[in-house]
């Protein structure tokens, strides 16, 4: 019992232990989507500025032959643009445009790799193509940034022009905040509940765990009790009708005990068998057919000879129930039915016996 109650208190210890490892798991796991969200937030931005890049790449091809590269410089200028949101323009790798007119005087002789200075910067700038705006999330001084961007040929010269817009703009604006906020407030929620109810789990079995150690000792007298019936109930089941086959001696006292009794009625019934082999098939075939209520009795001197007694029984019932054995016999050897108010049931179960076999039943 000690030794089943210490593997009950190891496995809460594990189940808690489980249910620990499965929340942190469910907070990694939760963390790992909202920067999935995070991502596919920034991805779908991106896309939106390559059109807008694309926009202003259409625009600027409609200059005719006599505008210059000041031009240019003048469409990106009308353009909203901030520290987080800004244009560039490089001619054949130099900065002739960054944000707005004081950033380009601060940048003037700049080249554009000098400007783009981290490896995911020169990526991008080596993978540009000819008219075609692409993206890519690279991090300048510290900051990460989303940049749109395409190479363009104007007037014999080769032009760069890059949209880049810092990303955390594109994060906190309120739509995307709003709901990134609700996907924090709904994972903290969850694992505060999933918390409270490891908490109130975890309790609840130990609680359990002490009222079975209460319950020990009633549990051992109810085991003592139950066996003491079942050994009473096997005991008792010896002496079932069903098990015993009964010597002819005995069917008087059986008889005139029932009438006594106040039993209403009975039958009797007498077969016959070819063989022992078919007797012995019967008695087996009765543990399965016949119930409490039908004694066997033995016939002294003749074993293939089997009488039977229908306690409570009228004569069509137990009829039904002997014609089940009679392709078993030699012969049909019939049944006789007695009912409480007429002469004693020893005197018809005689006369029944005599009738068939001539002898006699009972002295």
């Amino acid at each position: 019992m000690e030794e089943s109650r210490a593997a009950s208190k190891k496995r809460v210890y594990r189940g808690t232990m489980l249910a620990i490892v499965l929340m942190l798991f469910c907070m990694a796991v939760g963390a790992y989507y909202i920067h999935y969200y995070d991502e596919g937030v920034l991805a779908v931005y991106a896309r939106q500025q390559d059109s807008f890049t694309q926009l202003v790449l259409d625009q600027i091809n409609l200059l005719g032959e006599n505008a210059s590269s000041d031009d240019i410089t003048a469409i990106l200028n009308t353009m909203d643009s901030s520290n987080q949101r800004y244009w560039t323009l490089s001619e054949d790798d130099k900065l002739i445009f960054v944000k707005n007119v004081q950033e380009t005087n601060r940048y003037k002789g700049f080249s554009t790799a000098t400007f783009f200075a981290s490896k995911a910067g020169l990526s991008f700038l080596e993978d540009m193509k000819l008219n075609y705006v692409s993206h890519e999330i690279i991090k300048l001084d510290g900051e990460r940034y989303v940049v749109s961007g395409t190479v363009f040929r104007f007037q014999g010269a080769d032009y760069t022009m890059c949209l880049m817009t810092d990303v955390n703009v594109v994060l906190q604006e309120n739509t995307f905040l709003s709901a990134k906020i609700i996907l924090y407030a709904v994972l903290i929620m969850m694992l505060v509940i999933a918390g409270i109810a490891l908490i109130s789990l975890t309790d609840n079995v130990r609680k359990r765990l002490v009222e079975l150690e209460s319950m020990d000792d009633q549990a051992l007298r109810f085991n003592q009790t139950i066996e003491k019936l079942n050994h009473r109930i096997n005991k008792n089941d010896m002496f079932h009708p069903r098990w015993n086959l009964y010597r002819q001696s005995m069917i008087e006292s059986f008889i005139i005990g029932f009438e006594e009794k106040g039993v209403e009625k009975m039958s009797f019934g007498l077969l016959e068998f070819r063989s022992e082999e078919h007797r012995n098939a019967f008695l087996e075939d009765a543990l399965v057919f016949l119930d409490k209520n039908t004694l066997r009795f033995q016939m002294d001197g003749n074993d293939d000879r089997i009488f039977l007694l229908f306690v409570g029984i009228g004569k069509e019932e137990a009829l039904q129930n002997f014609n089940r054995f009679y392709l078993r016999t030699e012969e049909e050897k019939g049944v006789a039915g007695w009912e409480k108010g007429e002469e004693p049931a020893i005197s018809v179960a005689n006369r029944f016996y005599e009738s068939i076999t001539g002898d006699i039943l009972c002295e």
